[in-house]
């Protein structure tokens, strides 16, 4: 990195850190008492490298900084490598802001009290190289506030211009300025010889300033409680529990089925599983095209994130994966005979007795397994969630994915299908799965969108657990035929006899 001090206060050249509280894991790259210094911490302490040498207010440096786990070093304007070493047993940083140059937003992020500057630094930077990769700063930023380009000269630096005044005989030429065509839509306009620069307003980003980075703040588009995040030139609204659409503007109304895209979970009160019998049953019925996705976990409260007793269902690299732990390690069932993630409806039954589990799917493949341990009863003490989860830190470690895709029933014990919009708490992003409409006098399906049609409400799922035999519809009907033609044989024959009586 090149940078040029336009006074001689301290200034933070880099920074980046775990996380947005000022916590963990950081690296900073500051001016502190005119020095250059390097600080960084992998948990094993802070490291503060310095520079021998002051730097010179209005004079371009150059300093380069190397970090190799546990070693770093830095050199300014090529002076010797000053070292340093972080004590300890780790090894790596981990590191999950975005990487400021210049400064920090603090109105999104506290800097580490160890970094030992908060302020931001004023005068220019450039040159900027990371991993022996170089970056245009302006191209690759996402986010920006309070600069100028470095091209037009700071009051503290001089320069000194001196001008001719040639006898010419050429007639005066029109002098092009880019900026008479006001091509910055939200900002300021600098000229650049034959080229132009703008200074965006907050919030917007682009050559022209014409993409808006805070659509967020800006537009507040989400309704009836969702939560906005902004995105690369667009926004995503996450909608709670009843909505669902772009901005959440849509009723949504959950009832046997629910559908999920990936990022949305739906919890459910306890008192659906309360693991209470010794023998357990559960029935589900799925759909989904994704290879990996959270269906169904049973474990502790969000705050208790120590590794105990949890039940869970999900598509892991396209198969279906039961697992349980009763407190002294899981039982990890899959079935591989036959994927999931083909986009067909598949029915799920799972059972436990004990320590003993087993997994069936569509009547066709079973799987057992037995957890280790002396325990034998499951002891669950959160909600259950469907399609995911608020916090995957709750699976211990096990589960990163949402489901994407169907539940279309659930059911527990001798429960039949449960209503799943009556037992549900809370939940973000989720829908019902049925959305067809139809004309009753032609039963013509269309599209759920369309205006003027009653709303479709499926009856509700057969169940799957102990689902009720189909009536022989052929063998009832041969029965009667048979029955009736006993009894005309039977009247027939009493009636010869009579006659023969008669006679």
């Amino acid at each position: 990195m090149s940078f040029n001090p336009a006074d001689s206060g301290d200034g933070i050249l880099m920074y980046c850190s775990q996380n947005d509280e000022g916590l963990g894991d950081f690296a900073a790259l500051v001016i502190k008492d005119r020095h250059v210094e390097f600080r960084f911490d992998i948990g094993s302490g802070i490291v503060t490298i310095k520079s021998p040498h002051p730097v010179q207010l209005g004079v371009w440096a150059h300093v380069t900084v190397n970090r190799d786990f546990k070693d770093a070093k830095l050199s300014v304007n090529g002076e010797p490598f000053v070292e340093g070493k972080s004590l300890g047993a780790a090894r790596t940083m981990n590191l999950n802001t975005p990487l400021y140059i210049g400064g920090v937003d603090h109105r999104r992020i506290m800097i580490n009290r160890n970094a030992g500057v908060d302020r931001s630094f004023r005068g220019c930077i450039s040159e900027l190289e990371v991993s022996s990769v170089s970056l245009d700063i302006m191209k690759s930023s996402i986010d920006a506030a309070n600069i100028e380009d470095c091209s037009e000269p700071h009051p503290n630096q001089t320069i000194i211009h001196t001008t001719t005044t040639p006898a010419s005989t050429q007639p005066p030429t029109t002098l092009y300025y880019p900026c008479s065509s006001n091509p910055c839509i939200h900002g300021q306009c600098q000229n650049l010889n034959d080229d132009y620069s703008c200074i965006c307003e907050y919030g917007y980003a682009g050559r022209n300033c014409e993409k808006m980075q805070k659509q967020c703040e800006f537009l507040t588009p989400c309704r009836n409680g969702g939560t906005c995040t902004d995105l690369h030139d667009s926004y995503k609204c996450d909608c709670r529990l009843g909505y669902n659409g772009q901005n959440c503007e849509k009723l949504a109304e959950i009832t046997y089925d629910v559908a999920f895209r990936g990022d949305g979970w739906l919890e459910l009160d306890r008192s659906v599983m309360m693991h209470e019998e010794e023998r357990e049953v559960f029935g589900l019925e799925i759909s989904t095209n994704k290879s990996y996705g959270l269906i169904m976990w049973h474990g502790q409260t969000p705050n208790d994130l120590i590794p105990n007793d949890y039940i869970a269902v999900a598509v892991v690299d396209g198969y279906v994966e039961y697992q349980y732990n009763l407190g002294s390690g899981p039982a990890v069932i899959r079935i591989t005979a036959q994927r999931v993630d083909d986009g067909e409806r598949h029915r799920i039954i799972l059972k436990r007795q004990r320590s003993d589990g087993s997994i069936e799917l569509n009547g066709e493949h079973t799987e057992s397994g037995i957890s280790d341990g002396l325990q034998q009863i499951l002891d669950a003490r959160g909600n259950v969630y469907l399609g995911g989860l608020p916090d995957y830190a709750m699976t211990y470690g096990k589960y990163h994915d949402g489901f994407s895709g169907c539940i279309y029933t659930l059911e527990v014990q001798d429960s039949g299908a449960i209503d799943i919009g009556e037992k549900a708490i809370r939940g973000v992003n989720v829908s019902p799965c049925t959305r067809v409409r139809w004309i009753p006098s032609s039963l013509v399906f269309t599209d759920a969108d369309a205006d003027g049609f009653d709303a479709f409400v499926p009856p509700p799922p057969v169940n799957i657990i102990h689902p009720k035999p189909a009536s022989n519809l052929a063998a009832y009907d041969m029965t009667m035929i048979e029955l009736i033609d006993f009894l005309l044989v039977v009247t027939s024959k009493d009636i010869e006899e009579k006659n023969r009586i008669c006679i």
